[in-house]
């Protein structure tokens, strides 16, 4: 199983290396791929990072790469998306009394509160992580694209 998972990133990695197209645009259609994670899709994720990726003029195959390889994440995403809104949105949890009787619109307002935390998180959390991620992919593909291919390709058994 592990071995399979493996032998999928290798083929992943090896088609990611060999895109012939320039560096921007592959670390673009990459990082608008990932930034996907961080906005709940419900399973249509890789759809929506390859069409993301193409409407923003970078590389749709590298925008489904990145769309798909940290799609595990989402979970992880999503409390990050909550935390960060958390510390600019505080949310205002007052203990219900025996003498509230309108429970149902408490609820509600804490969902509200939860969802305003969640979002505000979302746009904070999408520019900073998309910066840095380009950044980094683009350093990557244009300095260690022939060395990284050349060693995924023949030093690197599964």
């Amino acid at each position: 199983m592990i071995r399979k998972k493996l032998r999928e990133f290798k083929c992943l990695t090896l088609k990611l290396l060999r895109l012939k197209d320039n560096a921007h645009s592959i670390a673009l259609g990459f990082t608008v791929g990932l930034l996907v994670n961080f906005v709940p899709s419900f399973g249509i994720g890789p759809v929506i990072s390859t069409a993301c990726a193409k409407i923003f003029k970078g590389n749709p195959f590298a925008g489904l790469v990145g769309g798909v390889s940290l799609i595990w994440a989402f979970p992880l995403f999503f409390y990050l998306n909550f935390l960060v809104g958390h510390l600019f949105y505080p949310i205002n949890v007052v203990v219900p009394s025996v003498e509230t009787v309108d429970s149902a619109s408490e609820a509600v307002g804490y969902g509200l509160q939860i969802g305003k935390a969640f979002f505000i998180g979302m746009f904070i959390n999408i520019p900073l992580f998309g910066t840095f991620t380009y950044w980094v992919m683009n350093s990557i593909v244009r300095r260690y694209r022939e060395s990284m291919l050349t060693f995924v390709q023949k030093k690197w058994d599964l």
